[in-house]
């Protein structure tokens, strides 16, 4: 945590640029200016991203005294910033086993990363801490930038409740909607959402985009922004803005803080940048249809895939082939979509 001797007070007002210690000295800081995805090394490594539905009660009491059973989980303006904190949003397991549960959620206006020198308007990082042996002072950071888009509905947004946030003068207000993040996706009040859709990121080795600005911290940066309407965003900038004041006389104090909640992008110092394209590796999103001819797939890797593809034609995914429908349903596959749906 910040201490006396290291980013006391700290603020976003010179946009990190005064930050000190690990801030200043890091070699691998975040965020950084991901260039275009063809000039990014390809990966096909893509971790599994678990996330729950939580409820805006909680059920549980926590040592710190964070959260209490039977009260509503806060969404607080903390250390410049809008912040929620839970014990559990889900959590990301790597490749390898390793397992990094999701405590916090953090929105910066305007987004931390350039994606090839484009700076988007928003951007939430889901920050995760490492839990198995060797990764406890490890994090890694999910972000997801956004994009001002006129008139569109995002769930996840809506679910916050953007018009009474907390903000300098009024720090802390209660959650009432349920917080699920694969409602990022969730772009229509019909849409069915159970878990997280299949993205593209980057991935490289960064550090947390505030003081401490702790290293051994994985990135994975969504790399098409999301979609956020005018009045949303325009709230959460309004959020953290300190307002002009009034003394005991009546005179106007007029505040010069800087409305911003991002850090200036870092040099990259020769770290390898990682693009994952979802549409390349991931099979595809089952499609709503009234048909019954379709057929069942899996695609053979450490992992078993079972996914429903419409028509009796295969999808053409590597690696991929047709299997029965009791091996398919047996192994976890998403049944076929019924009609309605």
């Amino acid at each position: 945590m910040p201490s006396r001797k290291c980013n006391e007070k700290w603020n976003y007002q010179q946009l990190g640029r005064d930050w000190e210690c690990e801030c200043a000295e890091g070699r691998e800081q975040s965020p950084i200016d991901l260039p275009k995805e063809d000039y990014a090394l390809e990966t096909d490594v893509r971790p599994s991203f678990q996330y729950e539905l939580i409820e805006p009660i909680s059920h549980i009491s926590t040592i710190d005294g964070q959260m209490q059973e039977n009260q509503n989980i806060q969404i607080h303006y903390e250390d410049n910033a809008i912040r929620i904190k839970h014990m559990r949003f889900g959590k990301v397991v790597t490749t390898d086993g390793a397992v990094y549960f999701a405590e916090e959620i953090v929105i910066h206006t305007p987004a931390e990363h350039k994606i090839n020198g484009k700076q988007y308007d928003m951007e939430m990082q889901v920050i995760h801490y490492g839990q198995t042996q060797g990764d406890i002072a490890k994090q890694i950071v999910l972000s997801f930038p956004f994009e001002k888009t006129p008139g569109k509905y995002n769930q996840f947004i809506e679910d916050l409740n953007v018009f009474d946030l907390p903000n300098p003068t009024s720090t802390v207000r209660d959650v009432q909607g349920k917080i699920f993040i694969p409602n990022l996706f969730k772009f229509s009040a019909e849409d069915d959402i159970t878990g997280m859709d299949p993205f593209s990121f980057y991935t490289y080795q960064g550090s947390l985009t505030f003081p401490p600005c702790t290293e051994d911290t994985i990135m994975y940066v969504a790399s098409k922004p999301l979609p956020i309407g005018s009045t949303a965003l325009q709230l959460f900038i309004e959020a953290i803005r300190i307002p002009d004041l009034m003394d005991a006389r009546g005179n106007i104090i007029v505040s010069d803080f800087v409305p911003k909640s991002a850090r200036k992008t870092q040099p990259l110092n020769g770290r390898p940048v990682f693009h994952y394209d979802h549409e390349k590796y991931c099979p595809p999103t089952p499609r709503r249809t009234k048909e019954e001819v379709g057929h069942y797939e899996k695609i053979r890797k450490a992992i078993t895939n079972y996914f429903y593809v419409d028509g009796n034609d295969p999808s053409g995914i590597p690696n991929a082939y047709v299997v029965s429908k009791d091996e398919a349903l047996g192994n976890g596959a998403q049944p076929k979509p019924r009609e309605g749906d």
